[in-house]
C-alpha cells in the first residue's frame, strides 16, 4: 500500500533497521574519504574527488527517503512514495560526470552534502533516531549545532556580478554572459573554465589550463592578464587580481589607491571590491589593500574562510561561520545578520549571504534596496554574486535567478511568436497568444493587457497589439490619445514614439496620437506593411512602391522610387528592403545611420539611431549609433529582428530569443519561440 496522510502502517523493524544502519555505514566510509577540500592547496580536483561525492549524495538521499517514508513525513518528494513504510523505489542516482573535474564542482558537491546531512541530523532528533551520530547531539528534538557549510577552496566562483553584467560557468564549463555590453564585456570567450568574475566593464576568466583570459574595456590594461597559472580571480572597477598556484598574489589594471599594490605571502582566497581588495592567507588571517572607504580595508583580525570586498565595508566568514563585517564608519557589523553562512558577496551598496543552516530562506540580503537587490527569492543556492544593483545566485538544480533592477533580472519564461523592441522595454508575443513585456515599466508600458494576440509593437511610451479577433488595443502614456486605437479589424500595427498607425482589413492605413508634423494624415490606397517612426511613418503600397508622410526635415519622407518588401521608420530616417533584397535608406544620416552595408536581405528592424537586419543566410548585420553595444549582433541563424533606443533583440533559428545592447532590457524570456515577421509584406523564409 502507498503511505498517505496520517497512516502510519507497520513494517518489519528489523528490516527497516539494517537499511538504515548500512546506508549509515556507507555514508561514514564515503565521508571519511573525502579529504580533498581540507588538503587541496593548489592540487587540482580530479574523478575521483566527483565520484565519492556523487556516491555520498546518492547514499543521503536515500537513508533520508527511509526516515521520511518511516516517520511518515516529506513523503511526497520520495520518488513513488512509500510502500509498507520503505521507500517504494531506490533513490536516484546522479547520471556520470562527465564534465572536467574543477574546485567548483567539487564545493557544489560539498554544498549539496552539507544540506542532507543538516536536513538528516533533523530528522534524528525529531524523531529520537541514530541521535549518537548527530555533532553536539540533540537538545528540545533540535540539532543543538547545525550542519556546517563547506567553504569554496580558493573561491573559485561559477558566478559573478558586476556594475551592470553578469556572467555565469555553464556545466559544461563555458561562459555565458548577460547585460550591459557597451565594451565588450558580455563577448565572454569559447573554451572551458573553472573560475569567472565580473568588473565594472571587463570580465575576467580561468581556464581549465589554469591560465587567464580577460575580455571587455582594456584600459588600464584590464584585459591583458600577466602569464602564468592561477586558481581564483577577482575583478574590481579598474583592476583585476589572481591568487596563482603558488599562492601568491598578482594584480593588474590602474593603481590610483594602491589596490595592484598586492601583499606578500600566499593566500587560498581573494575578492576585490571597486578600488580595494582583500584576501585570506594560508593561516586564514585578512590582508586588505587599497582605496580605504570608510575602513573597508581595515580588516580585523581572527581567523576566515571565505571574504568580500565592497566599496564601504568588507565582510568575511570565520571558521565557525559567523560572519564578520567592518567599514561603513563603523557600522557595518552592526548591519550583518546574524547566523552562520557559507557564502557572502558585497554590492555597490548592499551585500548578500547563504546561509549555513537549512531555513527555508538560504540567502539574506541587506543595505540599500531601491531596486529590490536585497530581496532574495526563497530556495536552496550554492553560489551567489551581488553586482551594484542587482543580485544573482544559482539554484541547487543548476539553475540562475536573478533580482534587483529589473533590467538585469530578466521577463518571465515561456514560449512565443513575435517580438517588438523600443526605448527601454520589449514585448513579445506567447505560443498561447499572450503578451509578456520585459524592461523600463514606466507608465506601464510593459504591463500589457490579458488575451490573445497576433501581433505586437512596442514604442517609446506606450505599445499596442492587435487582438485575435482583429481589434488593436494600446496601453501606457496616453499623452496626444496615442493609446486609444479605433475601432475595427486590422492586419499590421506600428507604434511611434508619439503616434500610431495600422493597416485595416480592407488595406486602408488609420493613425492616431500626436500628429503635429503630418504623421497622422496617411494617404489613401491600399497598403501590406506600415512602420511609424518618431514623427514620421512609412508604408508600402500593395504594388510594393513606398509612400511616407509627416516630418521630412531631413528627406526621411523621401523615399526613393522603386518596388520593396520590407519597410521601418526610425528617428528622423527611414529604411526598406528592395525587391532585390538589398536595403535602401533615407533621412538624416548622424552615425552612419543610413549607411546600409551591401548584401541581400529578408527582414529589417530600426531603433532610434541604429538599424539591424536579417541575411538570407539568417545571419544578423548592424549599423548606426554604436555607444551601448545595440549594433554587436551575436552570431548565429535567426528569423525575426527588433530594435530598440538602446538594444536590439532577435529570434534565433532554434526559437530562441537573444538580445544585446545597453543593459535595460537586454535579458530576453528563457525557451523556444516562433517567429512572426515585422514590417514586411512578404513573410521572410525561417529556413
Amino acid at each position: 500500500m502507498i503511505v498517505k496522510g496520517n497512516a502510519m502502517p507497520s513494517a518489519p523493524r528489523f528490516r527497516r533497521r539494517r537499511l538504515a544502519i548500512g546506508l549509515i555505514a556507507a555514508i561514514a566510509v564515503l565521508a571519511s574519504a573525502l579529504i580533498w577540500p581540507a588538503t587541496a592547496g593548489a592540487q587540482p580536483a580530479t574523478l575521483a574527488d566527483i565520484t565519492t561525492r556523487d556516491q555520498l549524495i546518492y547514499n543521503q538521499e536515500a537513508l533520508l527517503n527511509v526516515y521520511r517514508c518511516r516517520f511518515n513525513i516529506d513523503t511526497q518528494i520520495v520518488p513513488s512514495g512509500c510502500v509498507d513504510s520503505q521507500p517504494a523505489e531506490p533513490a536516484t542516482e546522479r547520471d556520470p560526470f562527465a564534465g572536467t573535474p574543477n574546485a567548483n564542482e567539487v564545493y557544489a558537491r560539498d554544498s549539496l552534502i552539507a544540506s542532507q546531512e543538516s536536513l538528516l541530523n533533523a530528522y534524528r532528533c525529531r524523531f529520537n533516531i541514530d541521535t549518537q551520530i548527530v555533532p553536539g547531539g540533540c537538545v528540545d528534538s533540535q540539532p543543538a549545532e547545525p550542519a556546517t557549510a563547506p567553504v569554496e577552496i580558493y573561491a573559485s566562483a561559477t558566478i559573478a556580478a558586476g556594475t551592470r553584467h553578469s556572467c555565469a560557468i555553464r556545466t559544461d564549463n563555458t561562459i555565458e554572459c548577460w547585460g550591459w555590453n557597451s565594451y565588450g564585456q558580455t563577448d565572454a570567450p569559447p573554451g572551458q573554465y573553472t573560475a569567472i568574475a565580473a568588473g565594472h566593464r571587463h570580465s575576467c576568466a580561468i581556464k581549465v589550463d589554469n591560465t587567464i583570459e580577460c575580455w571587455g574595456w582594456n584600459g588600464f590594461g584590464l584585459s591583458d592578464p600577466p602569464p602564468g597559472e592561477y586558481n581564483a580571480i577577482a575583478a574590481g572597477s579598474s583592476h583585476s587580481c589572481a591568487i596563482k598556484v603558488d599562492k601568491t598574489i598578482e594584480c593588474w589594471g590602474w593603481n590610483g589607491y594602491g589596490q595592484t599594490d598586492r601583499p606578500m605571502g600566499q593566500f587560498i582566497a581573494i575578492s576585490t571590491g571597486p578600488s580595494n581588495s582583500c584576501a585570506i592567507r594560508i593561516d586564514n588571517t585578512i590582508a586588505c589593500w587599497g582605496r580605504n572607504d570608510s575602513g573597508s580595508t581595515d580588516a580585523p583580525p581572527g581567523q576566515y574562510t571565505a571574504i568580500a570586498a565592497g566599496r564601504s565595508q568588507s565582510c568575511a566568514i570565520r571558521a565557525d561561520n559567523t560572519m564578520e563585517c567592518w567599514g561603513w564608519f563603523g557600522r557595518a557589523q552592526s548591519l550583518a545578520p546574524k547566523g552562520k553562512f557559507s557564502a557572502v558577496t558585497i554590492g555597490d551598496s548592499h551585500s548578500c549571504a547563504i546561509r549555513a543552516d537549512n531555513t527555508i530562506a538560504k540567502i539574506v540580503c541587506w543595505g540599500n534596496n531601491d531596486n529590490g537587490q536585497a530581496d532574495p527569492p526563497l530556495g536552496r543556492y550554492t553560489a551567489i554574486a551581488a553586482g551594484t544593483d542587482h543580485s544573482c545566485a544559482i539554484r541547487a538544480d543548476n539553475t540562475i535567478v536573478c533580482w534587483g533592477q529589473e533590467s538585469l533580472i530578466g521577463p518571465p519564461q515561456g514560449q512565443f511568436t513575435t517580438i517588438s523592441a523600443d526605448r527601454e522595454h520589449s514585448c513579445a508575443i506567447r505560443a498561447d497568444g499572450a503578451i509578456t513585456c520585459w524592461g523600463n515599466n514606466s507608465d506601464n508600458k510593459a504591463d500589457p493587457p490579458q488575451g490573445q494576440f497576433t501581433d505586437v509593437s512596442a514604442s517609446r511610451n506606450h505599445s499596442c497589439a492587435i487582438r485575435a479577433d482583429g481589434a488593436i488595443t494600446c496601453w501606457g502614456n496616453n499623452s496626444d490619445n496615442r493609446a486609444d486605437p479605433p475601432q475595427g479589424q486590422f492586419t499590421d500595427v506600428s507604434a511611434g514614439d508619439w503616434h500610431s498607425c495600422a493597416i485595416r482589413a480592407d488595406g486602408a492605413i488609420t493613425c492616431w496620437g500626436s500628429g503635429d508634423s503630418g504623421q497622422t494624415d496617411a494617404p489613401p490606397g491600399q497598403y501590406t506593411a506600415i512602420a511609424a517612426g518618431y514623427d514620421h511613418s512609412c508604408a508600402i503600397k500593395t504594388d510594393k512602391t513606398i509612400a511616407c508622410w509627416g516630418n521630412n526635415a531631413y528627406g526621411q519622407t523621401d523615399a526613393p522610387p522603386g518596388q520593396y518588401t520590407a519597410i521601418a521608420a526610425g528617428t528622423l530616417y527611414s529604411c526598406a528592403i528592395r525587391a532585390d533584397g538589398a536595403i535602401a535608406c533615407w533621412g538624416l544620416n548622424a552615425f552612419g545611420k543610413v549607411d546600409a552595408p551591401p548584401g541581400l536581405f529578408i527582414a529589417i528592424a530600426m531603433g532610434s539611431d541604429h538599424s539591424c537586419a536579417l541575411r538570407i543566410d539568417n545571419t544578423i548585420t548592424c549599423w548606426g549609433w554604436h555607444t551601448d553595444g545595440q549594433i554587436d549582433a551575436p552570431p548565429g541563424l535567426f528569423v525575426a529582428i527588433a530594435a530598440g533606443t538602446w538594444h536590439s533583440c532577435a529570434i534565433r533559428a532554434d526559437g530562441a530569443i537573444a538580445c544585446w545592447g545597453l543593459e535595460s532590457p537586454t535579458d530576453p524570456p528563457a525557451g523556444q519561440f516562433i517567429h512572426k515577421p515585422a514590417n514586411a509584406s512578404e513573410p521572410a523564409d525561417p529556413t
